[in-house]
């Protein structure tokens, strides 16, 4: 009898032990890898990375071929101050045997930021040039390697990135070029290159005829060489191309047509200037300066009194003025225009100060 009963306690508490380890473990639906690499991507898309870190890391852990599941995993560890385990994840990557062109691309992408966030550039710059040999039109690739030339100051190099730039942009105008003409201009001339710095600038000019900065530097150039009649002539080019950015070049003008005995012909390129832009101070004062230095200083007195009337906050036009009613000891004009400076700058003073009552309340203004 006891046979019995201890017989019946054994198949009752093994049936009793199946049971619960097929409750557990068999029965139990299994939560799908391909489930799984869902909510790891909805996890990273909601900014939950420790839960997606921890759901790619088992969705690889079943499917080794997952290619995208390790890219998202080193780039999880690149985004989190890790760039060097993620730039071993990625490189692991590039010895399998079989990967699709897309899945290339892909690698490269990763492998170039991992680079650039360990800032080894020269082999980011490599990553992505073999990146752009499987897919040139790659915008992303074209921006990166364009960010990394102009870092490098490989200014010809980003030039031809630039226009491939705006090739995939599809933009119409090339202007936005002249910059990168201007820097390989001006890295040639700080060399000393002027020839070769003439030749980029030209080119920028040609992008954009409006390039102020390339006018500026040509004259520079050919005045390096003493070739002030060269000068000359570009930066009055200047004032023919951008009238309003013709004082960048006055100074130089000057200089240089004294120079050569021509500070005469100073009259003739303001006049220019006037005639496209009326109200160009730098110009009137040139004329200014330039009666003054005739004997003219009546002609003189009468520019710089119309210019002090026009820009009254010029306070150089004011002193000029000032020096002039002294040197012809003109005292009435000299005290008037000293009192009326005096009262502009007193309004300018209070116009700057701030209103202490305002927003106060009532009883406690003072």
């Amino acid at each position: 009898m006891v046979d019995y009963v201890l017989s019946l306690l054994v198949l009752f508490f093994g049936a009793l032990a199946f049971y619960l380890v097929y409750e557990r473990f068999i029965s139990r639906p299994k939560v799908s890898e391909a489930s799984l690499y869902v909510e790891a991507l909805r996890d990273l898309l909601d900014g939950r990375r420790e839960a997606a870190y921890t759901k790619l890391r088992q969705v690889v852990a079943e499917d080794s071929t997952n290619v995208d599941a390790y890219l998202r995993l080193g780039q999880i560890l690149r985004d989190n101050g890790q760039p060097a385990r993620a730039l071993q994840v990625h490189r692991d990557l590039t010895l399998r045997a079989g990967l699709s062109r897309p899945q290339k691309v892909a690698i490269l992408r990763q492998l170039s930021a991992d680079y650039t966030a360990t800032g080894d550039l020269v082999t980011a710059e490599a990553a992505l040039k073999e990146m752009l040999s499987l897919d040139s039109n790659n915008y992303w690739a074209q921006t990166q390697m364009l960010a990394l030339q102009e870092k490098a100051q490989s200014w010809e190099a980003a030039a031809e990135t630039a226009e491939q730039v705006l090739r995939l942009e599809g933009a119409k105008s090339r202007k936005p070029l002249a910059r990168y003409k201007v820097a390989q201009g001006d890295q040639l001339y700080r060399q000393k290159e002027y020839h070769k710095a003439r030749l980029a600038y030209k080119d920028a000019i040609g992008l954009d005829p409006a390039c102020v900065a390339a006018y500026v530097a040509i004259g520079d150039s050919y005045s390096e060489e003493q070739r002030y009649e060269d000068a000359v002539t570009f930066w009055t080019k200047l004032i023919t191309a951008v009238p309003d950015q013709s004082h960048q070049v006055i100074e130089r003008l000057k200089t240089t047509l004294f120079e050569l005995g021509r500070y005469g012909d100073i009259v003739d390129i303001c006049q220019e200037i006037l005639a496209h832009a009326p109200g160009n101070a730098v110009a009137r004062r040139t004329m200014a300066e330039f009666h003054q230095r005739k004997g003219d200083s009546e002609m003189a007195i009468a520019i710089l009194e119309q210019l002090v009337e026009d820009n009254p906050e010029d306070r150089t036009v004011a002193f000029d003025l000032v020096r002039l009613y002294h040197e012809k000891g003109d005292r009435k004009k000299l005290s008037d225009l000293l009192r009326t400076l005096e009262r502009r700058r007193g309004q300018a003073a209070r116009s700057k100060t701030p209103d202490r009552t305002s927003g106060s309340p009532a009883g406690l203004r003072v």
